[in-house]
């Protein structure tokens, strides 16, 4: 019995030891983030730190902030208490994070705010053990920001999107993989973005690009291109009420009430709902019908390659008057709904798109007529719209 409370003690001691130790290891850093001079570089060290609060950093310029490898140096916020993220970087220029991990964030794992110039590069953020709806909502978060490079970077877990780029400009992402999100990628609200060579697997939905009401900056001149999109069947875990809780499982790519959008040379393998979706907001909501733009327009769909099992589709509530036998379910699906103020607008254009399966690859499916016509004729959206430019950064 002595041996027993002995043991139990010393235990304990080493616990309050490490415990001590974590803390001494985030007031370290967090003395860094505050106290590094522009044009500075924070090392951290490898290992696995547990942390309870937020890290943050402000007000900096031409700072890096560079772990010893994704898998080397892990920064765990199983245990947080407080603060909305594990990371948070706000009001900055020319911001670098590469080579480390976050892990179990309470809110989102990295958000970078209102800055010109930010890098996330080699980063992993995770939400470990099984997805849940009271995971973080966001991976990677940069929100308000002007030149952003997202590169070699992995996402999984997170209940809205693993990559989330929101109101920025100029950015690329770029040779990433996101899985077991319920978005992989999202663009949402944003101008001059694009997206490519990803590995998009195992999501609930792959790739979103849309414009929500109610908010400045309207976003178009989005290039989505040479990225693999499998198997994004993962269940949709996000919480009621949620934009994303609406779409269905099932989605490779959704465009919704977004303009100006290339969608070409993206391989789309088992996305048992939809391949690429096009369609404006009012199938997900009618309240802001005079507020903003929610139709999608000059969306061109070309050289992208198609197949999928024989599966029954998983639609929303909003389609539940969609029935499609598996067989019939097309890959790229068009709810039909389109500015009636501009009746000669281009709003969608297809080419050279390749199906490697016996379903068809297009359909109106008539949205607003409620399913009754549904039209599968792609001749009438066989043409070609200008080319969109290529984003250029200085970072690259």
């Amino acid at each position: 019995m002595l041996y027993k409370q002995i043991s139990l003690w010393i235990l304990l001691l080493l616990w309050s030891a490490f415990a001590q130790g974590q803390d001494s290891v985030y007031k370290q850093l967090q003395t860094q983030l505050i106290m590094v001079a522009d044009g500075g570089t924070i090392e951290l060290p490898a290992g696995t730190y547990y942390f309870k609060k937020s890290l943050s950093m402000e007000g900096k310029n031409n700072i890096t902030i560079r772990g010893k490898g994704i898998n080397k140096t892990i920064l765990n916020f199983k245990k947080q208490q407080a603060g909305a993220e594990g990371i948070r970087v706000t009001n900055g220029n020319n911001i670098v994070l590469e080579g480390f991990t976050v892990q179990d964030a309470l809110g989102d794992a990295i958000k970078v705010s209102e800055t010109e110039g930010v890098v996330f590069r080699r980063i992993r953020t995770e939400w470990t053990g099984t997805p849940k709806a009271s995971n973080g909502a966001y991976g990677l978060y940069p929100v308000v920001c002007h030149k952003v490079l997202v590169e070699h970077c992995e996402a999984r877990g997170a209940t809205e999107a693993g990559i989330y780029v929101g109101q920025s400009q100029d950015v690329i992402v770029r040779y990433c993989e996101v899985d077991q999100n319920v978005a992989g990628i999202q663009v949402e609200n944003s101008l001059r973005v694009d997206v490519y060579h990803n590995l998009v697997n195992n999501n609930a939905m792959g790739i979103l690009v849309f414009n929500l009401p109610a908010i400045s900056l309207h976003g178009k001149k989005i290039r989505v291109y040479k990225n693999n999109l499998y198997r994004n069947n993962y269940k949709n875990f996000a919480s009621q009420g949620n934009y994303v809780a609406t779409i269905p499982s099932g989605t490779g790519i959704l465009v919704m009430a977004a303009q100006e959008v290339e969608i070409f040379e993206n391989t789309f393998i088992n996305n048992h709902t939809v391949g690429t979706g096009i369609t404006s907001n009012y199938t997900v909501d009618k309240r802001y019908k005079k507020y903003y733009n929610a139709y999608a327009s000059g969306i061109s769909i070309y050289h992208n390659t198609y197949q999928r099992e024989l599966k029954p589709t998983v639609f929303s509530r909003r389609f539940s008057g969609l029935e499609i036998k598996p067989n019939a379910v097309p890959h790229i699906l068009f709810d039909g709904i389109t500015n009636p103020a501009k009746p000669a607008q281009k709003v969608l254009c297809m080419r050279n798109n390749q199906v490697l399966d016996q379903a068809p690859l297009f359909a109106d499916i008539d949205a607003i007529g409620g399913f009754k016509h549904i039209r599968k004729n792609e001749k009438k959206y066989n043409c070609t719209l200008r080319k969109l430019d290529k984003v250029w950064l200085n970072s690259e």
